[in-house]
Protein backbone atom coordinates (compact mmCIF):
# COMPACT_ATOMS: atom_id res chain seq x y z
CA UNK A 1 0.00 0.00 0.00
CA UNK A 2 1.53 3.33 -1.01
CA UNK A 3 1.51 6.37 1.28
CA UNK A 4 -1.31 8.18 -0.56
CA UNK A 5 -3.64 5.15 -0.41
CA UNK A 6 -2.87 4.81 3.30
CA UNK A 7 -3.61 8.50 3.95
CA UNK A 8 -6.93 8.38 2.09
CA UNK A 9 -8.09 5.40 4.19
CA UNK A 10 -7.51 7.16 7.50
CA UNK A 11 -10.45 8.37 9.59
CA UNK A 12 -9.45 11.70 11.10
CA UNK A 13 -11.00 14.37 13.29
CA UNK A 14 -10.95 17.88 11.86
CA UNK A 15 -9.05 20.29 14.09
CA UNK A 16 -10.38 23.84 14.44
CA UNK A 17 -7.24 25.32 12.86
CA UNK A 18 -7.86 23.29 9.70
CA UNK A 19 -10.33 25.81 8.25
CA UNK A 20 -7.82 28.61 8.75
CA UNK A 21 -5.16 26.62 6.91
CA UNK A 22 -7.49 26.00 3.96
CA UNK A 23 -7.67 29.74 3.30
CA UNK A 24 -4.01 29.62 2.21
CA UNK A 25 -4.11 26.65 -0.15
CA UNK A 26 -4.51 28.79 -3.26
CA UNK A 27 -1.81 31.27 -2.18
CA UNK A 28 1.83 31.04 -3.26
CA UNK A 29 3.27 30.91 0.28
CA UNK A 30 4.55 27.66 1.77
CA UNK A 31 2.36 26.55 4.69
CA UNK A 32 4.41 25.64 7.78
CA UNK A 33 2.88 23.82 10.78
CA UNK A 34 4.96 24.13 13.95
CA UNK A 35 4.37 22.25 17.18
CA UNK A 36 5.70 19.58 19.53
CA UNK A 37 5.83 15.91 18.67
CA UNK A 38 2.57 13.96 18.70
CA UNK A 39 0.51 17.15 18.67
CA UNK A 40 -1.30 16.30 15.44
CA UNK A 41 0.74 18.09 12.75
CA UNK A 42 1.04 14.99 10.58
CA UNK A 43 -2.70 14.33 10.87
CA UNK A 44 -3.32 17.86 9.62
CA UNK A 45 -1.12 17.12 6.61
CA UNK A 46 -3.18 13.98 6.02
CA UNK A 47 -6.40 16.01 6.27
CA UNK A 48 -5.02 18.44 3.69
CA UNK A 49 -4.20 15.54 1.35
CA UNK A 50 -7.73 14.15 1.78
CA UNK A 51 -9.20 17.59 1.13
CA UNK A 52 -7.20 18.05 -2.07
CA UNK A 53 -8.21 14.65 -3.44
CA UNK A 54 -11.85 14.58 -2.32
CA UNK A 55 -12.93 18.21 -2.42
CA UNK A 56 -10.79 19.85 -5.08
CA UNK A 57 -10.34 16.66 -7.15
CA UNK A 58 -6.55 16.89 -7.34
CA UNK A 59 -5.11 13.73 -8.87
CA UNK A 60 -3.13 11.46 -6.59
CA UNK A 61 -0.20 11.56 -9.03
CA UNK A 62 0.16 15.28 -8.32
CA UNK A 63 0.61 14.79 -4.57
CA UNK A 64 4.05 14.06 -3.10
CA UNK A 65 4.52 13.19 0.56
CA UNK A 66 7.97 13.12 2.17
CA UNK A 67 8.62 11.95 5.74
CA UNK A 68 12.12 13.15 6.62
CA UNK A 69 12.48 10.50 9.30
CA UNK A 70 12.69 8.10 6.35
CA UNK A 71 16.28 8.01 5.10
CA UNK A 72 15.43 7.89 1.39
CA UNK A 73 13.09 10.88 1.68
CA UNK A 74 15.64 12.85 3.67
CA UNK A 75 18.45 12.14 1.21
CA UNK A 76 16.35 13.18 -1.77
CA UNK A 77 15.26 16.53 -0.34
CA UNK A 78 18.62 17.23 1.31
CA UNK A 79 20.41 16.82 -2.02
CA UNK A 80 18.81 20.01 -3.32
CA UNK A 81 15.96 21.47 -5.32
CA UNK A 82 17.09 20.15 -8.69
CA UNK A 83 16.96 16.52 -7.53
CA UNK A 84 13.49 17.09 -6.05
CA UNK A 85 12.20 18.68 -9.28
CA UNK A 86 13.72 15.89 -11.35
CA UNK A 87 12.03 13.26 -9.16
CA UNK A 88 8.65 15.03 -9.37
CA UNK A 89 8.96 15.29 -13.15
CA UNK A 90 9.76 11.58 -13.44
CA UNK A 91 6.81 10.52 -11.28
CA UNK A 92 4.26 12.99 -12.64
CA UNK A 93 5.29 14.43 -16.01
CA UNK A 94 1.95 16.19 -16.65
CA UNK A 95 1.92 19.99 -16.54
CA UNK A 96 -0.60 20.07 -13.67
CA UNK A 97 0.20 21.75 -10.36
CA UNK A 98 1.99 19.60 -7.79
CA UNK A 99 1.43 19.54 -4.03
CA UNK A 100 4.50 18.71 -1.94
CA UNK A 101 4.17 17.69 1.73
CA UNK A 102 7.31 17.62 3.91
CA UNK A 103 7.04 16.17 7.42
CA UNK A 104 9.71 17.35 9.96
CA UNK A 105 11.47 19.84 7.71
CA UNK A 106 13.90 20.85 10.48
CA UNK A 107 16.01 17.78 9.68
CA UNK A 108 17.18 19.28 6.39
CA UNK A 109 20.57 20.97 6.38
CA UNK A 110 19.20 24.05 4.61
CA UNK A 111 15.39 24.07 4.63
CA UNK A 112 15.21 27.82 3.98
CA UNK A 113 17.02 27.51 0.65
CA UNK A 114 14.66 24.75 -0.47
CA UNK A 115 11.56 26.77 0.42
CA UNK A 116 12.96 30.01 -0.96
CA UNK A 117 13.66 28.52 -4.40
CA UNK A 118 10.39 26.59 -4.58
CA UNK A 119 8.29 29.63 -3.64
CA UNK A 120 10.25 32.23 -5.63
CA UNK A 121 10.65 30.25 -8.84
CA UNK A 122 8.10 27.42 -8.85
CA UNK A 123 5.04 28.58 -6.86
CA UNK A 124 2.96 28.64 -10.04
CA UNK A 125 3.29 24.87 -10.33
CA UNK A 126 4.29 23.66 -6.84
CA UNK A 127 2.56 24.26 -3.50
CA UNK A 128 4.53 23.33 -0.38
CA UNK A 129 3.23 22.18 3.01
CA UNK A 130 5.68 21.37 5.83
CA UNK A 131 5.80 20.55 9.53
CA UNK A 132 8.48 21.22 12.13
CA UNK A 133 8.94 20.25 15.77
CA UNK A 134 11.37 22.94 16.87
CA UNK A 135 10.90 26.63 16.24
CA UNK A 136 14.44 27.35 17.45
CA UNK A 137 16.05 24.86 15.07
CA UNK A 138 14.01 26.16 12.16
CA UNK A 139 14.90 29.73 13.08
CA UNK A 140 18.60 28.81 13.07
CA UNK A 141 18.38 26.93 9.79
CA UNK A 142 16.22 29.50 8.01
CA UNK A 143 19.23 31.65 7.22
CA UNK A 144 17.47 33.50 4.43
CA UNK A 145 14.52 35.75 5.06
CA UNK A 146 11.28 33.96 4.22
CA UNK A 147 9.03 36.97 4.69
CA UNK A 148 6.29 36.72 2.10
CA UNK A 149 7.29 33.14 1.31
CA UNK A 150 5.67 31.24 4.19
CA UNK A 151 2.64 31.34 6.44
CA UNK A 152 3.14 29.69 9.84
CA UNK A 153 0.59 28.01 12.10
CA UNK A 154 1.50 26.97 15.64
CA UNK A 155 -0.23 23.67 16.41
CA UNK A 156 -0.81 22.80 20.06
CA UNK A 157 -2.45 19.78 21.67
CA UNK A 158 -6.26 19.69 21.73
CA UNK A 159 -8.18 22.46 23.43
CA UNK A 160 -11.16 21.40 25.55
CA UNK A 161 -13.65 21.82 22.69
CA UNK A 162 -11.54 19.52 20.51
CA UNK A 163 -11.10 17.11 23.42
CA UNK A 164 -14.90 16.77 23.59
CA UNK A 165 -15.00 16.21 19.82
CA UNK A 166 -12.44 13.40 20.05
CA UNK A 167 -14.54 11.85 22.84
CA UNK A 168 -17.71 11.94 20.74
CA UNK A 169 -19.44 14.47 23.00
CA UNK A 170 -21.26 16.43 20.29
CA UNK A 171 -24.14 17.39 22.60
CA UNK A 172 -21.69 18.91 25.08
CA UNK A 173 -20.03 20.80 22.22
CA UNK A 174 -23.37 22.26 21.14
CA UNK A 175 -24.02 23.36 24.72
CA UNK A 176 -20.63 25.11 24.94
CA UNK A 177 -21.13 26.72 21.52
CA UNK A 178 -24.46 28.14 22.69
CA UNK A 179 -22.73 30.00 25.51
CA UNK A 180 -20.15 31.43 23.11
CA UNK A 181 -22.90 32.83 20.92
CA UNK A 182 -25.17 34.61 23.42
CA UNK A 183 -24.71 37.69 25.56
CA UNK A 184 -27.01 36.74 28.41
CA UNK A 185 -26.09 33.77 30.56
CA UNK A 186 -28.37 31.26 32.18
CA UNK A 187 -27.70 28.26 34.41
CA UNK A 188 -26.59 24.89 33.07
CA UNK A 189 -28.39 21.83 34.42
CA UNK A 190 -26.65 19.96 37.22
CA UNK A 191 -26.40 16.87 35.03
CA UNK A 192 -24.72 18.66 32.12
CA UNK A 193 -22.49 20.68 34.45
CA UNK A 194 -21.33 17.55 36.25
CA UNK A 195 -20.53 15.80 32.99
CA UNK A 196 -18.61 18.77 31.59
CA UNK A 197 -16.68 19.20 34.83
CA UNK A 198 -15.70 15.52 34.93
CA UNK A 199 -14.44 15.78 31.35
CA UNK A 200 -12.54 18.96 32.18
CA UNK A 201 -10.82 17.37 35.17
CA UNK A 202 -9.90 14.33 33.06
CA UNK A 203 -8.56 16.71 30.40
CA UNK A 204 -6.52 18.53 33.08
CA UNK A 205 -4.99 15.27 34.28
CA UNK A 206 -4.00 13.71 30.96
CA UNK A 207 -3.87 16.70 28.62
CA UNK A 208 -4.80 16.99 25.00
CA UNK A 209 -2.34 15.02 22.91
CA UNK A 210 -4.67 13.33 20.39
CA UNK A 211 -3.30 9.82 20.83
CA UNK A 212 -3.58 10.11 24.62
CA UNK A 213 -7.16 11.42 24.45
CA UNK A 214 -8.19 8.47 22.29
CA UNK A 215 -6.86 5.93 24.80
CA UNK A 216 -9.49 4.70 27.25
CA UNK A 217 -7.32 3.22 29.99
CA UNK A 218 -5.61 5.57 32.48
CA UNK A 219 -2.53 3.34 32.75
CA UNK A 220 -2.17 3.39 28.96
CA UNK A 221 -2.41 7.18 28.99
CA UNK A 222 0.35 7.41 31.62
CA UNK A 223 2.57 5.01 29.69
CA UNK A 224 2.07 6.92 26.44
CA UNK A 225 2.91 10.25 28.09
CA UNK A 226 6.01 8.72 29.65
CA UNK A 227 7.19 7.38 26.29
CA UNK A 228 6.45 10.76 24.70
CA UNK A 229 8.63 12.63 27.16
CA UNK A 230 11.46 10.13 26.79
CA UNK A 231 11.23 10.46 23.02
CA UNK A 232 11.21 14.26 23.31
CA UNK A 233 14.44 14.29 25.34
CA UNK A 234 16.11 11.69 23.12
CA UNK A 235 15.04 12.89 19.67
CA UNK A 236 14.42 16.61 19.92
CA UNK A 237 16.92 17.50 22.61
CA UNK A 238 19.84 15.15 22.02
CA UNK A 239 19.50 15.16 18.23
CA UNK A 240 18.89 18.86 17.66
CA UNK A 241 20.66 20.64 20.54
CA UNK A 242 23.96 20.42 22.29
CA UNK A 243 23.22 20.07 26.00
CA UNK A 244 26.02 20.54 28.47
CA UNK A 245 24.16 18.72 31.25
CA UNK A 246 21.15 16.48 30.49
CA UNK A 247 20.61 15.75 34.19
CA UNK A 248 20.36 19.46 34.95
CA UNK A 249 17.99 19.90 32.00
CA UNK A 250 15.62 17.28 33.41
CA UNK A 251 15.85 18.89 36.86
CA UNK A 252 14.86 22.23 35.37
CA UNK A 253 11.86 20.70 33.58
CA UNK A 254 10.68 19.15 36.86
CA UNK A 255 11.29 22.38 38.77
CA UNK A 256 9.19 24.31 36.26
CA UNK A 257 6.46 21.65 36.36
CA UNK A 258 6.24 22.06 40.13
CA UNK A 259 5.95 25.83 39.76
CA UNK A 260 3.36 26.38 37.03
CA UNK A 261 1.64 29.71 37.57
CA UNK A 262 4.47 31.01 39.77
CA UNK A 263 7.04 33.72 39.16
CA UNK A 264 10.30 32.23 37.92
CA UNK A 265 13.56 33.72 39.18
CA UNK A 266 16.38 32.61 36.86
CA UNK A 267 19.04 33.34 39.49
CA UNK A 268 17.31 31.09 42.03
CA UNK A 269 16.86 28.32 39.44
CA UNK A 270 20.57 28.57 38.61
CA UNK A 271 21.51 28.20 42.28
CA UNK A 272 19.10 25.33 42.95
CA UNK A 273 20.15 23.27 39.91
CA UNK A 274 23.81 24.20 40.16
CA UNK A 275 24.46 25.48 36.64
CA UNK A 276 25.30 28.86 35.13
CA UNK A 277 22.59 31.43 34.53
CA UNK A 278 23.38 31.45 30.80
CA UNK A 279 22.80 27.69 30.64
CA UNK A 280 19.46 28.04 32.44
CA UNK A 281 18.43 30.70 29.90
CA UNK A 282 19.47 28.39 27.06
CA UNK A 283 17.42 25.51 28.46
CA UNK A 284 14.42 27.80 28.93
CA UNK A 285 14.73 28.82 25.27
CA UNK A 286 14.85 25.16 24.19
CA UNK A 287 11.73 24.36 26.23
CA UNK A 288 9.83 27.23 24.64
CA UNK A 289 10.99 26.55 21.09
CA UNK A 290 10.02 22.87 21.31
CA UNK A 291 6.56 23.77 22.66
CA UNK A 292 6.92 22.26 26.13
CA UNK A 293 6.72 25.39 28.28
CA UNK A 294 5.68 28.99 27.82
CA UNK A 295 6.97 31.88 29.91
CA UNK A 296 4.42 34.68 29.98
CA UNK A 297 5.47 38.25 30.71
CA UNK A 298 3.96 40.81 33.10
CA UNK A 299 1.60 43.51 31.87
CA UNK A 300 2.52 46.91 33.26
CA UNK A 301 2.36 50.65 32.67
CA UNK A 302 3.78 51.81 36.00
CA UNK A 303 7.26 50.47 36.78
CA UNK A 304 7.15 51.86 40.31
CA UNK A 305 4.03 49.95 41.34
CA UNK A 306 3.84 46.90 39.07
CA UNK A 307 6.10 43.90 38.48
CA UNK A 308 7.89 44.37 35.16
CA UNK A 309 10.56 41.66 34.85
CA UNK A 310 9.96 38.14 36.17
CA UNK A 311 7.88 35.76 34.02
CA UNK A 312 5.40 33.06 35.00
CA UNK A 313 5.63 29.58 33.50
CA UNK A 314 2.97 27.24 32.09
CA UNK A 315 3.12 23.97 30.17
CA UNK A 316 1.59 23.70 26.72
CA UNK A 317 0.08 20.38 27.81
CA UNK A 318 -0.96 19.50 31.36
CA UNK A 319 -0.72 15.75 30.76
CA UNK A 320 2.98 16.09 29.94
CA UNK A 321 3.39 18.36 32.96
CA UNK A 322 1.81 15.74 35.24
CA UNK A 323 4.02 13.07 33.75
CA UNK A 324 7.14 15.12 34.56
CA UNK A 325 6.18 15.27 38.27
CA UNK A 326 4.65 11.74 38.10
CA UNK A 327 1.37 12.82 39.66
CA UNK A 328 -1.93 11.72 38.13
CA UNK A 329 -4.08 11.90 41.25
CA UNK A 330 -7.62 13.20 40.87
CA UNK A 331 -8.18 16.95 41.16
CA UNK A 332 -9.94 16.59 44.54
CA UNK A 333 -6.88 14.80 46.01
CA UNK A 334 -4.21 17.27 44.82
CA UNK A 335 -2.50 20.08 46.69
CA UNK A 336 -1.68 21.65 43.31
CA UNK A 337 -5.26 21.61 42.01
CA UNK A 338 -5.33 25.39 41.68
CA UNK A 339 -2.11 25.52 39.66
CA UNK A 340 -3.23 22.64 37.45
CA UNK A 341 -6.60 24.23 36.62
CA UNK A 342 -4.88 27.57 36.02
CA UNK A 343 -2.51 25.86 33.57
CA UNK A 344 -5.48 24.21 31.84
CA UNK A 345 -7.17 27.60 31.46
CA UNK A 346 -3.92 28.96 29.98
CA UNK A 347 -3.90 26.11 27.46
CA UNK A 348 -7.38 27.05 26.31
CA UNK A 349 -6.60 30.76 26.13
CA UNK A 350 -4.18 29.96 23.29
CA UNK A 351 -7.14 29.70 20.92
CA UNK A 352 -8.32 33.20 21.85
CA UNK A 353 -5.18 35.15 20.89
CA UNK A 354 -3.24 35.74 17.70
CA UNK A 355 0.06 35.26 19.53
CA UNK A 356 1.03 33.72 22.88
CA UNK A 357 2.91 36.96 23.53
CA UNK A 358 -0.50 38.58 24.03
CA UNK A 359 -1.15 36.42 27.10
CA UNK A 360 0.30 38.21 30.12
CA UNK A 361 -0.30 38.50 33.84
CA UNK A 362 -0.56 41.46 36.20
CA UNK A 363 0.89 41.85 39.64
CA UNK A 364 1.39 44.80 41.95
CA UNK A 365 4.60 44.91 43.96
CA UNK A 366 2.59 44.67 47.19
CA UNK A 367 1.11 41.35 46.07
CA UNK A 368 -2.34 41.61 44.45
CA UNK A 369 -2.49 40.06 41.00
CA UNK A 370 -4.64 38.85 38.12
CA UNK A 371 -3.75 35.47 36.60
CA UNK A 372 -4.08 36.44 32.92
CA UNK A 373 -4.33 39.63 30.91
CA UNK A 374 -5.13 39.22 27.21
CA UNK A 375 -3.34 42.27 25.83
CA UNK A 376 -4.88 42.96 22.44
CA UNK A 377 -7.02 45.82 21.14
CA UNK A 378 -8.77 45.80 24.49
CA UNK A 379 -7.55 44.35 27.77
CA UNK A 380 -9.30 41.21 28.98
CA UNK A 381 -8.37 40.27 32.58
CA UNK A 382 -9.09 36.67 33.63
CA UNK A 383 -8.85 35.34 37.17
CA UNK A 384 -8.99 31.58 37.88
CA UNK A 385 -10.56 30.19 41.06
CA UNK A 386 -10.94 26.46 41.69
CA UNK A 387 -14.17 26.71 43.69
CA UNK A 388 -17.60 28.16 43.01
CA UNK A 389 -17.15 31.95 43.01
CA UNK A 390 -19.63 34.80 43.27
CA UNK A 391 -17.44 37.68 44.51
CA UNK A 392 -14.95 39.74 42.55
CA UNK A 393 -11.47 38.90 43.95
CA UNK A 394 -9.31 41.69 45.37
CA UNK A 395 -6.74 41.44 42.57
CA UNK A 396 -9.37 41.77 39.86
CA UNK A 397 -11.01 44.71 41.64
CA UNK A 398 -7.63 46.44 41.87
CA UNK A 399 -6.91 45.88 38.17
CA UNK A 400 -10.32 47.15 37.10
CA UNK A 401 -9.77 50.23 39.22
CA UNK A 402 -6.34 50.86 37.64
CA UNK A 403 -7.41 50.16 34.04
CA UNK A 404 -11.11 51.01 33.93
CA UNK A 405 -10.69 53.02 30.73
CA UNK A 406 -8.99 50.13 28.89
CA UNK A 407 -11.18 47.23 30.05
CA UNK A 408 -14.73 46.58 28.86
CA UNK A 409 -15.20 43.11 30.31
CA UNK A 410 -13.52 40.84 32.85
CA UNK A 411 -13.82 37.10 33.48
CA UNK A 412 -13.79 35.12 36.73
CA UNK A 413 -13.19 31.50 35.75
CA UNK A 414 -14.53 29.24 38.48
CA UNK A 415 -15.99 25.82 39.15
CA UNK A 416 -19.67 26.52 38.59
CA UNK A 417 -21.05 30.08 38.70
CA UNK A 418 -22.50 31.48 35.47
CA UNK A 419 -23.61 35.08 35.61
CA UNK A 420 -22.69 38.60 34.54
CA UNK A 421 -22.50 41.51 36.94
CA UNK A 422 -21.11 45.00 36.33
CA UNK A 423 -19.30 43.84 33.17
CA UNK A 424 -17.70 40.94 35.04
CA UNK A 425 -18.55 37.50 33.69
CA UNK A 426 -18.44 34.50 36.02
CA UNK A 427 -17.88 31.40 33.88
CA UNK A 428 -17.02 27.75 34.61
CA UNK A 429 -13.59 26.62 33.46
CA UNK A 430 -15.04 24.70 30.52
CA UNK A 431 -16.52 27.86 28.98
CA UNK A 432 -13.14 29.62 28.68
Amino acid sequence: MNILTSILKKSLFERRVFRDILKWISKKEAIILLGSRQVGKTSLLYLLVQYLVRKTKILGDDIFYFDLERLEDFELLNSGVEDLLRFIGEQSPASTKKYVFIDEIQYLDNPSNLLKILVDHHSDRIKVFATGSSALTIKKKFKDSLVGRKITFEITSLDFWEYLLFNGEKKMIRLIDKYYQIDEFGPISELSHGKLLRHYYEYSLFGGFPAVVLLENADEKKKYLSDMYTSYVRKDINALFSLENLTAFNKIVKLLALNVGNLINIHEVSKEVGIARQTVEKYFSILESTYICRFIQPFFTNKKKEIVKMAKVYFYDTGLRNRVINDFRQITDRVDAGALIENTVFKNLLKRVESTENIKFWRMKYGVEVDFILDEEELLPIEVKTKKMSKIPTGMASFLNEYANKTKIAIISNEKTIEERNNVKFLPFYLI
